[in-house]
């Protein structure tokens, strides 16, 4: 007998990461308050660190056994790695550093661009390719 699941989608758990994150994006100005800043940054930065483990140990190990040699899929990995890069940067600074505003603009840029390819042609893809498992993954 299947037990039936309560948790969301594995795509449906994806979409609420990157609107949980574009949310904070929007949050963030040049003329916020330093301390309010550090605030952003520090959560958004965390939260994209959790995503990309919780992306890299179960969603796409999942979709490259669907999918092998996924164009898409394997450009997620060095994108990744970017985003870490960045974060590492911001982290070494602080919101009173001249360049701490141009390098989270940056990272935002990044995060975008790539929630922008999952959200249009990834979630998609994995949604028709792992149907049956996505309760399950998520």
């Amino acid at each position: 007998m299947d037990i039936p699941t309560c948790s969301p989608s594995i795509t449906t758990i994806i979409r609420m990461d990157h609107t949980h994150v574009m949310a904070a994006f929007h949050c963030y100005h040049a003329g916020t308050p330093w301390w309010r800043k550090r605030a952003i940054v520090g959560l958004t930065c965390t939260a994209l660190e959790i995503h990309a483990q919780l992306e890299e140990e179960i969603f796409y190990p999942a979709l490259g056994i669907a999918l092998p040699g996924d164009e898409m899929l394997r450009k997620a990995g060095p994108e990744h790695d970017r985003m870490r890069a960045d974060i590492a940067k911001l982290r070494a600074m602080g919101p009173h550093d001249a360049a701490f505003d141009a390098r989270f603009m940056q990272l935002m840029q990044e995060v975008m661009h790539h929630v922008a390819d999952e959200e249009t042609v990834l979630l998609p893809t994995a949604e028709r390719a792992l149907a049956s498992q996505l309760g399950e993954l998520g």
